[in-house]
Order: C-alpha cells, then sequence, then structure tokens
C-alpha cells in the first residue's frame, strides 16, 4: 500500500490527523491540521497512513447479541450457497428478515464467500478511526500532564478529581476547557502496567503484570501436597448451645496432581504447629469409617513433598524433624508469593463459598453480610460442623468436575492408583501408625518425678518411667491435644512407652474448670472486697496497738546527766493516748 501525497490525501502526523495542501519541498508538504484548522509544514518521514477501523476479529469482543445474529446469518448464507438457483426472491426473503436491504445483503454475501468466517458477518459500530487526535495539541499536552502529575500517585485519586484539575489548568492557561469525555478518553489509554506501578507500588503492579507461565505441577497423587489455615466463615456454638464460642480455623491439605482433599483438621484454637501435625497425620493415614459411611474418604498415603507458606507454625521443630524422618520433603514459598499457593487458595475459597449455606456464616466481608445476624443465627457445634464439612468434602467436592481436570477428583484418584488391568492398587501404608503419629505431635520437656510427668495441670505415670526417675535428664513428652488421656515418652534404649492419666485435670476429677453467671461472680467479688477491706483494718489496727505498747515499755532516762535512774515499775504506767514523739536528737553510741 502506498500513499499519494496529493492535494486533499488525508493521512497521519505524529498522531495528527492532517489533509494535504501541496508540496513545500523533496522533503517537506503544507497541510491543514484538521482539528485545529491550522497550516503546518510536515516532514514526510513522518506521515503515515490514516488508521482505518479494524475488523472485530476477537471473538471475545463481539456483543452475544451480534454474534448470535452473525451466526445465524452465516447459516442463511450457506445455505443459499448449497441452492442450485438462487433467485433474488431469496435473496429479500432473507434480507427482510434481517432487516436490511437487498443490495447490502449482496455485498455482505460477496464480503462473506471471499472469508467465510462468522466474524466477518459481525457489524463494527461507526466513528472515527481510532487513534485520531483532534485536539489542540496544547490542550493534549496538558492533560497528559495532569494525568501524569495527578493520577499516577499511590494516594489513588479517581478519574473524576484528574478531570477537575485539567479543566483548571486549561482555564488558568487561557486554553479551551476540555471535555469530561476528552479526559477520560486519554486516561484510560493510560492505564496499564505504568499506572499500576506508580498507584499500587511495585509488589502489586509485579503480581498483576508479571508473566507466570509456570505452576505447579504433579504426575502421580501424594508427589505434592499443599497445606494451609483459614479461618471458616460460619459462627459455632459451645456443646450446651448456649455460647457463641467464635469462628473455628479450618487446616487442610490438597493433593495436586488430583486436587483431592486429602487431610483436614478443624479446631477453635489459632494455627499452630499443632494443627498442621494432625492435619498430616489425617492426611497419610487412612480414615476412619463412621456408622453407615465406609469408604467414603479413601485418600491416604505418605507424601513425597509438602509444600506450605512461610508462617511461624510451619518451622516447628516437631513438623521439620517429623518430615525429615520419614523422608518427607517440607519445602516453604517464596517470600511474597502468593500465586505459588494457586490450588490451596482456590480450594479453601470453594469450601468457604460452601460454608456460607450454613445458618450463622459471616459471608466473606462486612458489606456482603448486611445485617444478617451471624451470632444469632449459629446453631451448629463444633462436631456437628466437622462432620457436616467432612460430607461437603467427600459426596460434594470430590465428586463434582473439576475444570482443570476434566473429571471430578475422586475419579482422578481411582484411575491413579489403577492397573492396566482394570485393578485398583492401594497406596502404601504407614508401617507404624502409632510412631508416625507421634513424630508428628508436639512436645514439652519435663523429668519424670516420683509423683509421675507432669503436663497440663494433670498427672501421668507407668512402671517402665521407674528406671528414669534418678536420672537428672529431662525427657520429650509428647501429647496430642485432643485426647489428654495419655501420653508417649521414649526411652533411652528406643523403647516408646504409652504413659496413661492417673490425676490432675485431665481426669476431671480436680481442677474442674466452671463458667459462672455474672451474678454468682458479682457476689463472690463483693466478698473478696469486703475481705481486703476487714484485712487492711485489722493490719492497721495492729499497726497502731504495737507502737502505743513499745512506747509504753520504753524506759525514761534522767535529767542528770550519767545518771540512768530507774525504770517506773509496769504497775504504775499510765495509759496516755499515743501521740507521735517530736524530732529528737540522734545520740552517738560509741
Amino acid at each position: 500500500m502506498s500513499i499519494v501525497l496529493s492535494p486533499g490525501t488525508v493521512c497521519v502526523a505524529k498522531g495528527r490527523l492532517i489533509e494535504i495542501d501541496g508540496a513545500d519541498s523533496l522533503t517537506h508538504v503544507c497541510a491543514r491540521d484538521m482539528a485545529t484548522g491550522e497550516m503546518v509544514r510536515v516532514a514526510v518521514t513522518h506521515i503515515e497512513a490514516a488508521p482505518t477501523r479494524p475488523v472485530a476479529l476477537d471473538l471475545g469482543a463481539i456483543p452475544e447479541l451480534e454474534w448470535k445474529r452473525s451466526v445465524a446469518l452465516a447459516k442463511e448464507l450457506d445455505s443459499l450457497a448449497k441452492t442450485e438457483h438462487c433467485t433474488g426472491h431469496d435473496l429479500e426473503q432473507v434480507a427482510r428478515r434481517y432487516g436490511i436491504g437487498k443490495r447490502q445483503l449482496q455485498r455482505i454475501r460477496a464480503k462473506y464467500i471471499n472469508n467465510p468466517r462468522t466474524t466477518t458477518l459481525a457489524r463494527i459500530s461507526a466513528g472515527p478511526p481510532v487513534g485520531l487526535n483532534r485536539l489542540d495539541p496544547r490542550v493534549d499536552a496538558l492533560i497528559r500532564h495532569a494525568i501524569a502529575k495527578h493520577y499516577m500517585r499511590r494516594e489513588k485519586p479517581p478519574k473524576e478529581y484528574v478531570v477537575l484539575r485539567a479543566q483548571a489548568m486549561a482555564r488558568r492557561l487561557g486554553l479551551a476547557t476540555p471535555s469530561r469525555k476528552a479526559v477520560l478518553i486519554r486516561l484510560n489509554r493510560e492505564i496499564g502496567r505504568a499506572t499500576d506501578l506508580a498507584r499500587e507500588g511495585g509488589i502489586a503492579a509485579r503480581r498483576m503484570w508479571q508473566a507466570r507461565p509456570g505452576g505447579l505441577f504433579a504426575s502421580r497423587p501424594l508427589d505434592l501436597v499443599q497445606i494451609d489455615h483459614t479461618p471458616a466463615d460460619v459462627m459455632i456454638l459451645s456443646d450446651d448451645r448456649l455460647t457463641v464460642r467464635g469462628r473455628p480455623w479450618v487446616t487442610v491439605a490438597i493433593d495436586v496432581a488430583t486436587r483431592c482433599v486429602v487431610g483436614m483438621y478443624i479446631a477453635m484454637h489459632a494455627p499452630s504447629a499443632v494443627s498442621v501435625s494432625l492435619c498430616i497425620e489425617h492426611l497419610a493415614l487412612p480414615k476412619p469409617d463412621t456408622s453407615n459411611e465406609e469408604g467414603i474418604w479413601p485418600m491416604y498415603g505418605k507424601p513425597k513433598t509438602i509444600l506450605v507458606d512461610n508462617g511461624k507454625d510451619f518451622r516447628s521443630m516437631a513438623l521439620t524433624r517429623g518430615c525429615e524422618e520419614h523422608q518427607i520433603e517440607l519445602r516453604w514459598r517464596p517470600v511474597r508469593t502468593p500465586e505459588y499457593g494457586g490450588h490451596i487458595e482456590r480450594l479453601i475459597g470453594t469450601l468457604m463459598k460452601i460454608a456460607h449455606l450454613l445458618p450463622g456464616t459471616t459471608f466473606s466481608n462486612i458489606k456482603e453480610r448486611g445485617n444478617y445476624d451471624s451470632e444469632g443465627k449459629a446453631r451448629l457445634t463444633l462436631s456437628e460442623f466437622q462432620s457436616w464439612m467432612a460430607q461437603k468434602v467427600c459426596r460434594f467436592y470430590h465428586q463434582r468436575k473439576h475444570r482443570a481436570l476434566g473429571m471430578p477428583p475422586i475419579i482422578a484418584w481411582e484411575r491413579a492408583f489403577t492397573d492396566s488391568a482394570g485393578n485398583y492398587v492401594s497406596p502404601p501404608l504407614i508401617a507404624k501408625p502409632l510412631e508416625f503419629r507421634i513424630d508428628f505431635l508436639p512436645f514439652e520437656i519435663r523429668r519424670v518425678r516420683r509423683t509421675g510427668i507432669e503436663l497440663n495441670s494433670s498427672r501421668y505415670w507407668h512402671e517402665d518411667l521407674s528406671s528414669m526417675l534418678r536420672s537428672d535428664t529431662p525427657v520429650r513428652v509428647k501429647y496430642d491435644p485432643r485426647d489428654p488421656s495419655e501420653v508417649w515418652v521414649r526411652r533411652d534404649d528406643g523403647l516408646l512407652i504409652t504413659v496413661p492419666l492417673i490425676g490432675g485435670r485431665a481426669t476431671g476429677t480436680s481442677c474442674v474448670l466452671h463458667r459462672l453467671d455474672a451474678a454468682t461472680q458479682a457476689r463472690l467479688d463483693a466478698e473478696t472486697d469486703r475481705g481486703l477491706e476487714l484485712t487492711d483494718s485489722i493490719e492497721e489496727g495492729a499497726q497502731v496497738s504495737t507502737l502505743r505498747a513499745r512506747g509504753r515499755a520504753r524506759p525514761k532516762k534522767t535529767k542528770e546527766a550519767g545518771d540512768q535512774g530507774h525504770p517506773e515499775p509496769l504497775s504504775t504506767i499510765h495509759h496516755a493516748p499515743y501521740k507521735k514523739p517530736p524530732s529528737a536528737k540522734i545520740e552517738e553510741w560509741t
């Protein structure tokens, strides 16, 4: 394609639409700026062809109604092409159905024959060519200056503020005031990586614009497992259903290869190393069957790699040593790269959407919750929520088609453990499940005493600990926070001892905690305060009486020097009221 620089030719120079008036020299032409009407001298090296409106080849950019219309018209034209004798009457009927003229349909048909694609028939909105600038160059420069100064800031001013500033600057400089549309058009063209970098900061801009073609891949189940926590979006009641305990925490593990939920731990306490350890136990060991619920959660097995974030609870000694003991690679995500946890984050989002169906839900945010009384609507206890979530995972999430897999997670798991003959091959079992559990449990350092091992206001004892009584070396006591009935201690010879509970708070016979009502607590506090007043009074009275008695019993000195005198008999001492003695000279003893 070539441009003939003859008078009347419309083209573009430096983003401005111009009309050629004639040649000024071999390298320059005279032209009229179509936006301002001014005559300008333009170098031929800056002249380009005027842009035309491109055909909307992007399928997603075509509106739904227009796309349906184009598809139907394409079918009509295809049927006409197959007709041996297409008459003018046939064309008129098609044109009438689509509200166009016969000659227009003939042009469309010829265009479709040359390029038989549905997008060829899509109508393009009319308007000036994209990219043309009709504003005064000074006003255009002013708008771009206003955008750079008042929009690209970390304070994130709104677009309307930029419009006001651009219009105010134009009035102050005596230029034509740009319209709101003109400012917004140029502002929207500027929006991109540079504006996000200026308004959101480097980290946020990299998340939005940095290419991430890679990802986490696992070819086999249990090759890579991700673990993370989240507070559940629902309020939980106490067992007596009278008190709202708050939102429980859910620790969940997902297998990347099959997208199955392979482990879960739900508790009211905040995430900790205990939560992670118990989730790994639930992941690696076969899930126990409940009544009439045989094999609904068949996922188990020792993972090769566990990927976690950089939280303190994922860097505990118990977790690290447990993984090292059983040849499990524990990996941490790179700092400030949440995209490495995409699988687990999407799973958590799915589970929380399911939890929004429960009475007492807190929804995702305050705006979505509105005036919904989450605490007043709460109905489930912690054990009921645990059972409810297990059912939703096993009979809802695992059974539905996963978009990334193209099949439900349960099917992906079953196929991964099915051989070529169609026989199911079970994952390898943990040989010693009790020791595996204990290796991941938290521990406390304690001494073995004659009264037993004291832990959490409870006492534990077993006869096999007798040989450790006289040892000055403390031992590691492993415990399960869910079951205080026993703890575990490993002796120096490697023997693992299960130490049962013998007394203390965990037995329920002593140190039992009862919740007091407000009236009872107020009565106890009043008695405590009264007791403090009386004891203070007794102490003050005793102080005064003691000083009086000692003052009366002190011997009196004679007036003559050197005469020590004789103390007055006790029977003749007058009981005068106690007065604070005046300051006296200090007698120096030699």
